[in-house]
Order: structure tokens, then C-alpha cells, then sequence
């Protein structure tokens, strides 16, 4: 049903959100070196952080588009592009 695959596409995308900020954590709390290798690491680490935390919001983004379709669906109407 077609209900079922948006709320299953929905739950998906956010579990995918939480991986990736789960990720971007992670990122964050890597330690790095003092030396200028070490601090160009880190800088790599922190942006690389910052883009995987963007990612996860495209993924709540696609979450709550799918939420929405699912409820337009759930009341029996349609989206139209």
C-alpha cells in the first residue's frame, strides 16, 4: 500500500539523518596533533564535519516531504507537480 512505503520512506530518511549527525559527531571529536599537518587535519575533520551535518538536513528535509505526502495521501488527496 502506498501508505505504508511513504511511512517506511519517511522513517528511513530519518534514521539516515541521525546516522549522519551521528557521524558528524564523531568527526568532531577526533583528536588531532600540534603540528601543522595535525592542525590541517583537523581543518579537514571540521569541514568535513559540516558538510555530513548539511547532509542530514537534506535528509530531515526528504523525512518531512514524505511525512507531508504521506498525509495528503492518508486524507485522499494528491500531489500535484
Amino acid at each position: 500500500m502506498i501508505t505504508d512505503e511513504l511511512a517506511r520512506n519517511r522513517d528511513q530518511w530519518l534514521r539516515r539523518g541521525d546516522l549522519l549527525r551521528s557521524v558528524a559527531q564523531c568527526c568532531r571529536q577526533i583528536d588531532s596533533w600540534d603540528s601543522p599537518a595535525g592542525h590541517l587535519f583537523e581543518d579537514r575533520v571540521t569541514s568535513s564535519a559540516t558538510s555530513i551535518d548539511r547532509l542530514a538536513e537534506c535528509a530531515d528535509e526528504l523525512a518531512e516531504a514524505y511525512d507531508l505526502h504521506l498525509q495528503v495521501v492518508s486524507a485522499g488527496g494528491r500531489i500535484q507537480l
